[in-house]
């Protein structure tokens, strides 16, 4: 599987995104015990342009 110009051999592990989950502390977990791609959750830009500090549960701002 290619990306970009990153190539993965084989059947590469994902971790998907997970809602105040995906802290580097729990990215680098899972590396070490052998995800091969992670990457963190989505962030809602409405927040970013009022500067919102935590957006709502249900996906508003």
């Amino acid at each position: 599987m290619k990306i970009g110009n990153i190539e993965l051999k084989g059947t590469p592990l994902f971790l998907a995104p997970m809602e105040d989950v995906t802290y580097k502390s729990f990215r680098w977990m899972c590396k070490k015990f052998g995800a091969d791609v992670m990457y963190t959750e989505f962030i809602s830009s409405e927040a970013l342009i009022r500067d919102i500090k935590k957006p709502k549960k249900n996906g508003t701002v």
